[in-house]
């Protein structure tokens, strides 16, 4: 019994040791659990705090493309609801998944409004208003400090944009501030303050679902009520720019510290080592957590570097890797070539088979291209369907020979979902030889190498050369001179007359002319085609028209006849402009003639069509320019509301030389008739051509056999004294 009872003494201290210990154990481990699951939870609500700001991040980043765009600042600018419908609204819609858009003009004032990318009333703005106020207020300030310092506008690295998070009607969105800016400064700005982009973009469950797929939270949901933090769940709360509170992300975190005590819950008796067990399982599962951790943070940095869709390198890294290459071609000499590749014809197939057959494109295209590209070479994907390669130790003939294999490969038809696809590359290669370039400079360089591939008929390959950046820059001078022209008043107009058979003066050709202080005369076929890329092309039509109108005053039974280009005729505010100037300048629309080229008709364009019309029903009547060298079809011939066709000089000038050419001109003159439409034929040079024009039955003619373009006041003298055009053809 004392036995018994002296090792329950003995025993006592330390069964109650063991049940001291057993519980501190627990207790310790307990309370280790729940530190471990709090600071799981903390690292996840920073993590998320970390990652939902980078998504705000990637999202005003998704506008920057459209706004930091020469075309962007003089649309917006020109408030041309149309470009920007298709341009900002439904682009950004597109590929950004923007639902709203909104544009302000340079005082801020509302006039562009989009809802999933189609044109919406400006009233849908009004809750976003007083949210967007302190944006819109810093984006000035800075576009202020910035122009007050100099500091030249239109870096895609550093846009100038403020966000801010706004719940409106249950619903949260990120609405991004942009100010639009030119991105290579071919349009002038013309007011102190540029117009801002306004897009929203819904945290719906499709924007948490692609947040939660990135971070692992399977059950991550957003709630619109701020409530205390309650054990079990982890929120993050979504504040607006003034620090109020807009909505909560809430998840359930991960618990490993209760999955580790659950495993520490084994019998007492082999507490010691199941301790030691669960320590080395707990390193176990840490490890892997950790593992998890960097496997999150792994795919992270790889969708920083790569591009979602195909997986190859983006514009980052190309451009890391291209730095890297010029390092070593500054310290070893060896060469590389920068290839700049487009797919010709990937927005046809865009626009008829959808985005999803486009990303099969993209793809499949992708992976033709890899297969010609060597390991060392760096292929990646700029955007949409451009591409660019860093092929390193290229030759000349390596180069060619890289891009004649891509040329051929794409060249092969396509097997898609859709079916079996026909595309083609043009590629511009640009051959390093020393390392003293910009990245940057490298791969403008190629892409005017491409820009001439796409001019020569695509489906081929060009080198870059010093000539075509000496092009562009001049064509870039003579832009800002030729706007410059404009303001001041340079540019002049002359008329070539046109006479019936019997050589009296019929009426008059208005034609612009550019004579420059320093280069000359600079021709039309040079000047024209830049006022169209740069958006000059309507003001340069308007001051055409305003000076034939001006100028026909003084010729009384003289038929006027101006040329208007493909822009100006997509304008559906064209006809009210002509009719404003018509009754500005008291003229009589019936004396007018509109020459449009044959090409403006092919497209069947609905704008165009409903803008010739509305010409006609005015008065005016309609010549087709350059009749017989695009695609005459008698179809848009009876479409279209022509008067008059007018043969090109490449007949007239064979006239007697080639017996096909008065065939043609025969031809086109009984077509007229059978129509019912008048006929003249341009280029008249010889009294022979003129006799073949008049006995085929042309009757009005228009040439330098009778006159060159001259002054307005030499018309005036040709019209008091008709014989002048009979003596210069005697």
């Amino acid at each position: 019994m004392k036995t018994e009872k002296r090792a329950n003494e003995l025993f006592r201290p330390l069964i109650l040791l063991s049940v001291v210990a057993t519980i501190l154990l627990l207790v310790g481990g307990y309370h280790l659990a729940l530190r471990m699951n709090d600071a799981a939870k903390e690292r996840e609500q920073q993590l998320v705090a970390n990652g939902i700001a980078n998504k705000i991040v990637e999202v005003d980043k998704g506008a920057v493309g459209q706004v930091v765009w020469d075309d962007a600042l003089a649309n917006l600018e020109a408030r041309n609801i149309d470009w920007a419908t298709d341009n900002i609204g439904q682009f950004l819609y597109d590929t950004s998944f923007f639902q709203y858009s909104f544009a302000l003009d340079h005082q801020d004032r509302l006039f562009f409004a989009t809802d999933i990318g189609q044109q919406a009333p400006l009233s849908i703005y009004t809750p976003f208003a007083r949210s967007m106020h302190t944006a819109i207020k810093a984006a000035r300030r800075k576009e202020a400090e910035r122009r007050k310092k100099g500091i030249q506008l239109g870096s895609l690295k550093d846009p100038v944009q403020y966000h801010n998070l706004v719940r409106i009607n249950g619903r949260v969105f990120v609405v991004v501030a942009s100010l639009v800016e030119p991105d290579f400064g071919t349009v002038k700005q013309r007011y102190d303050r540029a117009p801002i982009v306004i897009a929203a973009t819904q945290i719906n469950d499709q924007f948490l679902q692609a947040f939660a797929q990135r971070y692992m939270l399977p059950d991550l949901k957003l709630r619109l009520d701020q409530q205390e933090d309650k054990r079990g769940t982890a929120q993050v709360d979504l504040n607006d720019d003034k620090g109020r509170y807009v909505a909560t992300l809430e998840w359930t975190p991960g618990a490993p510290g209760t999955e580790l005590a659950l495993k520490l819950l084994a019998p007492t008796l082999v507490v010691i080592l199941l301790f030691f067990g669960l320590m080395a399982l707990f390193h176990r599962r840490s490890w892997r957590a950790a593992q998890q951790l960097i496997a999150s943070e792994a795919r992270a940095s790889h969708l920083a570097y790569h591009d979602p869709l195909t997986g190859l390198p983006n514009r980052v890294m190309f451009f890391d890797r291209l730095g890297v290459a010029l390092d070593q071609l500054r310290r070893n000499g060896t060469s590389i070539a920068v290839h700049c590749l487009d797919l010709d014809r990937f927005k046809e197939v865009n626009d008829t088979f959808g985005h999803q057959i486009g990303d099969e494109l993209i793809v499949a295209a992708s992976r033709r291209i890899a297969e010609v590209c060597r390991r060392s070479d760096t292929f990646a994907r700029l955007s949409g369907d451009e591409f660019a390669i860093v092929q390193l130790d290229a030759t000349p003939h390596a180069a060619a020979r890289l891009a004649e294999r891509i040329v051929e490969s794409i060249s092969l038809p396509m097997e898609l979902s859709s079916g079996r696809v026909h595309v083609s590359c043009s590629i511009g290669v640009n051959l390093l030889t020393e390392g003293e370039v910009a990245a940057a400079d490298a791969l403008r360089h190629a892409d005017l190498a491409l820009y001439r591939s796409k001019n020569n008929g695509r489906a081929q390959y060009s080198f870059f050369e010093p000539e075509m950046d000496a092009a562009m820059r001049m064509r870039r001078e003579i832009e800002g001179e030729l706007r410059e022209a404009l303001n001041k008043g340079e540019l002049n107009m002359v008329y070539q007359p046109q006479s019936d058979k019997s050589g009296k003066i019929a009426g008059v050709e208005a034609l612009l002319r550019w004579k420059h202080p320093e280069r000359g005369d600079i021709s039309p076929a040079m000047f024209i085609p830049i006022a169209e890329e740069c958006g000059l092309i309507n003001e340069l039509g308007m001051y055409t028209l305003r000076e034939a109108f001006i100028a026909s005053r003084q010729w009384q039974g003289l038929k006027v006849a101006v040329n208007i280009s493909a822009a100006q005729l997509r304008m559906r505010d064209f006809p009210e402009k002509v009719g404003e100037l018509v009754r500005e300048c008291a003229v009589d629309p019936r004396t007018f003639e509109m020459e449009i080229t044959e090409g403006l008709l092919l497209g069947d364009d609905p704008v165009t069509h409903g803008v010739l019309r509305q010409l006609r029903q005015m008065g005016f009547s309609i010549a087709l320019d350059d009749f017989g060298t695009g695609y005459s079809s008698l179809s848009y011939l009876q479409r279209y509301p022509i008067d008059k066709i007018k043969i090109d000089r490449s007949f007239v000038a064979n006239l007697g030389i080639e017996k096909e050419s008065a065939a043609v001109v025969q031809a086109i003159v009984k077509l007229a008739r059978a129509l019912k439409l008048e006929v003249i034929a341009e280029g008249v040079e010889t009294t022979e051509q003129r006799d073949q024009l008049i006995e085929i039955g042309c009757e009005e003619i228009q040439g330098y056999l009778y006159s060159r373009p001259v002054e307005a006041k030499q018309i005036d003298r040709m019209c008091d004294k008709p014989e002048t055009l009979t003596s210069r053809r005697a």
